[in-house]
C-alpha cells in the first residue's frame, strides 16, 4: 500500500488532496478541531474560517505528509488554514488512495475565499493550455476546478503519445464510443 501512495503522488510537486464535504473526513476534520481547540492549539475563529471556506467550496483540502508506522501504518496529514497554522491528523492509507489531487496549493487556487463573486466570476487563465474542442468556450461550460480536471485530463492523453480514442481505448478497455448524434 506504501507503494501504491508513492505513485499516487509520484509526478505531484503539490501533495494537496481533498474530499467533499459530505464524506465522512469532514467530519474527522471537525472532531479534529474541536480537539484542538480545547487544547488551545488553534483558535475559534481559524477553525471556524476554514470549515466556511471547506463548506463553501464542498471540499475538505488536506496536505499529504507521509506515512507513520510499519505494521499498522496510517497517513499522517495537515490541515492548513489561511495564516499557515498546521493542524495534524491521521488518516487510513485507504482513505488517501481514494482522494481526489488537487492542481495546486490552496492558495493559489482561492480555496481560502469566500466571496459570492469570486465563486461566479471564473475566467480562463491565461495558462498555455489550449482546449481541442472550440466550441462552447470553456469559460461558459466549466468552472474553475472542473477547467483543471479537464485540463489534467487533456495533457494525460497527450503525454501518452495516443490518441484520443486509443487512450480511452486502453484505459477503459472499450472498443468503440457512443457519440451523441445532433
Amino acid at each position: 500500500m506504501k507503494d501504491e501512495l508513492k505513485t499516487k503522488f509520484l509526478n505531484h510537486k503539490h501533495k494537496w488532496i481533498w474530499f467533499h464535504v459530505e464524506s465522512e473526513i469532514f467530519n474527522q476534520v471537525i472532531d479534529c478541531f474541536t480537539e484542538n481547540i480545547t487544547k488551545n492549539k488553534i483558535q475559534v475563529k481559524s477553525a471556524k474560517n476554514l470549515t466556511k471556506c471547506f463548506k463553501f467550496h464542498e471540499k475538505v483540502f488536506l496536505k499529504y505528509i507521509k506515512t507513520v508506522g510499519r505494521k499498522n501504518f496510517k497517513c499522517l496529514c495537515y490541515i492548513i488554514d489561511k495564516e499557515n497554522n498546521k493542524i495534524e491528523i491521521t488518516l487510513s492509507p485507504k482513505d488517501v488512495l481514494e482522494s481526489s489531487i488537487l492542481s495546486n496549493s490552496p492558495k493559489a487556487l482561492k480555496l481560502y475565499k469566500t466571496d459570492e463573486k469570486t465563486k461566479n466570476n471564473w475566467q480562463k487563465p491565461d495558462d498555455g493550455f489550449i482546449d481541442p474542442i472550440s466550441y462552447p468556450p470553456v469559460e461558459e461550460e466549466l468552472t474553475e476546478l472542473g477547467y483543471q480536471m479537464y485540463k489534467e485530463w487533456q495533457l494525460e492523453i497527450k503525454n501518452s503519445g495516443l490518441s484520443a480514442e486509443e487512450y480511452k481505448k486502453k484505459l477503459f478497455g472499450v472498443d468503440f464510443f457512443y457519440k451523441r448524434s445532433r
